[in-house]
């Protein structure tokens, strides 16, 4: 009893066929030429083959660890082909919302809770707008909301290495010009939701030659400032302006990584 029952080849073949479909339905996918196989036809591009032998093999070994195994390989299947994952209809992509979202939404999404008053949802994005996905859209696709996030954060940090464009202010300081904020601000709503990406951090802190310290006044902006760049009342000022302006606003407050997690900045 409770034993999970894997799938056999057929139905597993099936359940990839399916599953690629709903999650990238920019490309069209179908069985074949070769057995045990699946041709991805992408919109702008070349087919590309997907033999499923061993992606199926690791499944037998740990049929508990579908969602993880799925995800791995829609990556490295996103990697042959960057533009297509960043572009084709609809991506899924995460969206930061205040927690008061929740209780406007007018029905229950898919959410993660970050922090007390912040939540991360997510939203299939099409050329004509966005729509938030439902539980119900998990169940369809027959995802569980770990695999989902996954993906959504897979498709933002592509979108981050092929360019998303940060204004800057500089500072000459002893003859040598130094970063001391960054700001990507954007009509499309998933901005804020760069707070989300390690490499983001990282990438903030070599760029400040400082401790980032990092607001999501709006859910299409993020601004970061260096904790010693004596620039953080002009910075909590700015969040909070551009907080009380916007159609879509997220937080007031400032935030930082300790420990690996993102917290509220309190100095």
């Amino acid at each position: 009893m409770g034993q999970q029952t894997t799938m056999n080849a057929h139905d597993f073949e099936n359940h990839v066929l399916k599953r690629l479909g709903a999650l990238r339905p920019g490309w069209t996918v179908k069985k074949g030429p070769e057995p045990f196989q699946l041709t991805i036809r992408r919109v702008r591009q070349g087919d590309l083959r997907f033999n499923l032998d061993t992606f199926y093999q690791q499944y037998r070994e740990q049929p508990g660890l579908l969602d993880r195994l799925f995800a791995a390989r829609l990556r490295r299947l996103d990697q042959e082909c960057d533009s297509e994952a960043l572009f084709g209809a609809p991506l899924i992509l995460p969206v930061l919302r205040p927690a008061s979202f929740l209780e406007s939404a007018g029905g229950p999404v898919v959410y993660r809770r970050i922090l007390a008053d912040l939540v991360v949802t997510y939203a299939a994005h099409y050329s004509q707008g966005m729509r938030y996905l439902l539980p119900q859209d998990l169940a369809a696709w027959n995802v569980g909301r770990d695999h989902l996030e996954v993906l959504a954060l897979t498709n933002l940090a592509l979108m981050f290495r092929a360019g998303m464009k940060f204004t800057g202010l500089e500072a000459d300081k002893n003859g040598k010009a130094q970063m001391l904020m960054l700001s990507y601000v954007d009509t499309r709503p998933y901005g804020a939701a760069l707070l989300l990406l390690p490499e983001v951090w990282a990438w903030l802190e070599e760029m400040l030659e400082d401790v980032p310290v990092v607001g999501v006044p709006e859910r299409g902006s993020l601004i970061a400032a260096g904790e010693r760049a004596q620039l953080l009342g002009r910075l909590r000022h700015d969040i909070q302006e551009r907080h009380k302006e916007a159609a879509f606003p997220v937080s007031q407050h400032l935030f930082c990584v300790a420990d690996g997690k993102i917290r509220l900045y309190s100095r």
